[in-house]
This record gives structure tokens, C-alpha cells and sequence, in this order.
């Protein structure tokens, strides 16, 4: 018992400090997770306002962070969770400000310029939308994917391949396939090979040392959003001179919210492949795969602290197509039966079990000579004789 009594207190220790962490997040530093604000007030004559007080407010946390505008009526605010937030502006003697739904983007510095005017008795709260957001402080090539877009567009899923969202970097102009000439996992960024990119999951490395390409999968449906940056890119992120793919992970808000999710290929959903129509087939090989999982987020202490999970499993029912090989003819087993008594070490066990699975080719097509050497058959021989069979060619 007081073993499983210690277990369960360092799990549930675990779970306060990933809270914790859930809950200062917008007081963690480094732009490889968050986004900025920027911006100036200025009153109805285009003057700027300093000493005004700027609050901007999280839409789906609550989260509040506070600024002051300084002598040229500026402000920012430095490493916000991306999302959508609400900018209220307030001065002694002016009416309030609102700027509503600024989206903040990974990676990205948005600018939201307000104009406060005077008040009056009455008081007036004047709110304005805030229009697509464009970095003006960089001149970094970059396309940002939000979680929408991730669930709603088409995408690969399958459990050969756990790139999950990073398949719309695709989308992006200077992404294209590697071609597969074994030049590591993933796409090739401004036409760099994919062993030069590097793949980070909240500002953390998470790289395949071994093959390159991303370590961990993050499900579709877990992810918040996704950042490429393809050139031009600070020095806090470094390491590669290809893409940096920066990947954050959804939390909770103060509503609780929920999906239940299948992503489904089948075989019969797919027209018969015509290399497996000539060998005879009539249907595709067995490939079935239903990709199911369950997500949920919601509030601990609303404003402050919250939770998400996730849970996926992808079983894949899948058919061993076999390899294909060569058999040799008749005129090849009886040229085989004589170096069977001749050469030394030669195993009649393998040479047997040989031609009970494979029989001699029947393969009505054109014979060609092939010389070999026999030493690649013998072992430990002295010599090398040259020996003409007639096997026919390789086909393709």
C-alpha cells in the first residue's frame, strides 16, 4: 500500500506542475512559442497619447496583461499565447477604446494602432475591429497555420507517415516534396535537403537525431498552431538553415470543450492499382486503418489555470505483399545439381529447401547468357572459373 500511496502523490505532484506551467504560461520568455503587440495611440488630432493604460485580454483564457504607454505613446506587449484578444485603451478625459478580435500568431508581432477621442459626461466605449494582421518587423518568410485550418483541411494521416499537420507546410510557396532520395524525413525548404530543417514543440527540440525529421506526433486535433519559417529567421532559433517548424499544443479555456474524431482509409475506397492488376488481383491488398481519438480542455480556476487531453489510437490492418524473385530455369538447376557434388561446402540443405519453394522458371521469354564466377558460390576455393548459364533477363 505505501508504495501505490507513493505513486499516486508523485503523479498527482506531476499533474500540479504541469498546471503550474499550463498557467504561467504568458510569463515564459522566447518568441518560439507566443507572438507580440505593438502599437500607438494617438487622440482624434493625431497626437500621440502618452501615460494611457492598455490592457490586452485573452478572448478564450481571460488571461489580462497591463501596459503603459510611454512619451511617444507606444506599447507592446512581449510573449502572449497565440489567440484571439480584445485591446482596451483608457485615459483621464478620453473615452475608452476597444479593439476587438487581434489574432496574435506564432511567431508573429501584430500592431494594433488606436485613437482614443474626448469624453464627456456620458461615458462612451467605442470598439473596432481589428483587421487581418501583417508583421511589419520582420522581413522573415513565414506561413502560420491555425487550428481550424489544420482539422478542416485535407490532409495525409496514416501510420506510415506521422506528420500529421506539417503536411500544409506543402502549401507554402518554396516547400516541395523531397523526392525521396533519402535525404532524411519531412520537405525540402527553399530547396535545402529535409536534414537541414529543425522541428520544435513549445520552444522544445523535437528532432530525430537518427533519421532527421520530426520525433514526437502531435495529433491534428491537439495542435493549436503550427509556424514554418522558411529564411531571415532571429538567432533564438538557429540550428538548421533550412525550416523551423514550431509546433504549440491547444490548452484549455474557460469553456469546456470536446471533439470526438476518426480519421478512415480503406482499401475499397481506392481503385485497384494496375501493378497488382497484372499480377492478377481483382481488389487491393488489405490496407484498412481507422485513426479514432477523443479530445477534451476546459477551466481548474477560471482565468487562471486550465486543462486539455488527448487520447488517439491508429490501428492499421495492412497485407504482406511478399518480394518478388528469380528462379532459375531447368538448364540453371542442372548446372546447379553438378557444382552440388564438385564444390566444397556446398550446402545441399539450403540447396534443397531451395528448390522445394522455387521451382524452375517457366517463363516462356528470350534466354541471356550470363557469366559468373563461381567463387561467388564456392567458399574458401583457390580459384576462379567462369561458368556460362542461360537464366533469363530481369524484367521490369
Amino acid at each position: 500500500m505505501s508504495r501505490v500511496k507513493s505513486l499516486l502523490i508523485a503523479v498527482v505532484l506531476v499533474c500540479m506542475c504541469a498546471i503550474t506551467l499550463t498557467g504561467l504560461a504568458p510569463y515564459t520568455f522566447g518568441q518560439t512559442i507566443d507572438g507580440n503587440i505593438v502599437g500607438v495611440v494617438t487622440d482624434s488630432t493625431g497626437a500621440v497619447v502618452p501615460g494611457a493604460d492598455v490592457t490586452a485580454v485573452n478572448k478564450a483564457t481571460g488571461v489580462r496583461n497591463q501596459t503603459t504607454t510611454d512619451a511617444n505613446g507606444s506599447y507592446r506587449f512581449n510573449n502572449l499565447p497565440v489567440g484571439m484578444y480584445n485591446i482596451t485603451v483608457k485615459k483621464a478625459a478620453f473615452t475608452d477604446a476597444v479593439l476587438g478580435d487581434l489574432a496574435v500568431e506564432l511567431n508573429k508581432t501584430a500592431t494594433g494602432n488606436m485613437t482614443i477621442k474626448l469624453g464627456t459626461v456620458t461615458t462612451q466605449v467605442e470598439v473596432i475591429e481589428a483587421t487581418p494582421t501583417i508583421d511589419t518587423t520582420t522581413v522573415q518568410v513565414q506561413n502560420t497555420f491555425q487550428g481550424d485550418q489544420i482539422v478542416n483541411l485535407p490532409i495525409i494521416e496514416n501510420s506510415a507517415s506521422f506528420f500529421g499537420a506539417y503536411n500544409l507546410s506543402l502549401l507554402g510557396a518554396g516547400v516541395a516534396s523531397n523526392g525521396g532520395v533519402g535525404q532524411g524525413q519531412g520537405p525540402s525548404i527553399g530547396g535545402q535537403r529535409p536534414t537541414n530543417n529543425n522541428y520544435m514543440i513549445e520552444g522544445v527540440d523535437n528532432n530525430n537525431k537518427a533519421v532527421t525529421g520530426p520525433l514526437v506526433y502531435v495529433p491534428t486535433e491537439a495542435t493549436a498552431e503550427f509556424s514554418l519559417l522558411q529564411n531571415q529567421f532571429t538567432a533564438e532559433f538557429g540550428h538548421s538553415s533550412g525550416g523551423q517548424f514550431n509546433t504549440v499544443v491547444k490548452s484549455g479555456t474557460n469553456q469546456i470543450h470536446g471533439s470526438l474524431y476518426e480519421y478512415f482509409q480503406n482499401r475499397n475506397l481506392n481503385a485497384e492499382d494496375q501493378s497488382f492488376a497484372r499480377q492478377g488481383f481483382t481488389s487491393n491488398p488489405r490496407f484498412d486503418q481507422n485513426k479514432v481519438g477523443a479530445s477534451i480542455g476546459g477551466p481548474i480556476k477560471k482565468d487562471k489555470l486550465f486543462y486539455f487531453g488527448n487520447f488517439e489510437y491508429a490501428p492499421l490492418g495492412q497485407a504482406y505483399t511478399g518480394v518478388s524473385a528469380l528462379s532459375p530455369t531447368p538448364a540453371g538447376y542442372a548446372l546447379l545439381d553438378g557444382l552440388s557434388t564438385t564444390t566444397p561446402n556446398f550446402s545441399m540443405t539450403n540447396y534443397n529447401f531451395m528448390k522445394q519453394f522455387m521451382p524452375a522458371s517457366t517463363l516462356v521469354i528470350a534466354m541471356m547468357p550470363i557469366t559468373i564466377a563461381d567463387n561467388a558460390i564456392k567458399q574458401n576455393c583457390a580459384k576462379s572459373v567462369s561458368t556460362t548459364l542461360n537464366m533469363p533477363p530481369k524484367t521490369t
